[in-house]
């Protein structure tokens, strides 16, 4: 059996991160930021607020009042007081957020193409089902 599964993975995602990050410093804005903008956007439909990027990404409140503190400074989100709940602000993209992420979009599907060159439907579809199977088995503890 092959043992080096966990290292091709790390070193996929380390490389990914890498390029991500890389892209990002043109304007200033950390992979985490980024992955918390994209949580936003996916979410656009839905009432956001800070405890909920906290459980998503399993940080804590400080870790994400500074990423949202430094988002907003930068003009990236806006926090309003929700009118269900005065405690509690909601957490929105700005237009310019929304700029942002469309090209991110391009260049994910850019490292994609990239990922996935030489590789054929049925070997990509396999790969999917594999790679979902072991998210599942970890999800499950070990």
């Amino acid at each position: 059996m092959n043992r080096e599964i966990v290292f091709y993975l790390k070193k996929i995602f380390q490389t990914m991160e890498k390029n991500l990050n890389k892209e990002l410093e043109i304007i200033d804005l950390t992979s985490m930021q980024a992955h918390v903008l994209i949580y936003l956007y996916k979410n656009k439909n839905n009432i956001i607020n800070q405890r909920d990027i906290e459980r998503e990404f399993e940080l804590t409140n400080p870790t994400v009042n500074g990423i949202l503190n430094r988002l907003e400074n930068k003009g990236f989100i806006k926090r309003v007081v929700s009118h269900i709940d005065a405690r509690n602000k909601v957490i929105s993209l700005t237009d310019k957020s929304v700029l942002l992420i469309n090209n991110m979009k391009k260049s994910a599907e850019k490292m994609e193409s990239k990922m996935t060159l030489g590789i054929n439907k049925d070997e990509l579809d396999i790969f999917y089902r594999v790679i979902k199977k072991m998210f599942d088995n970890v999800q499950g503890g070990m």
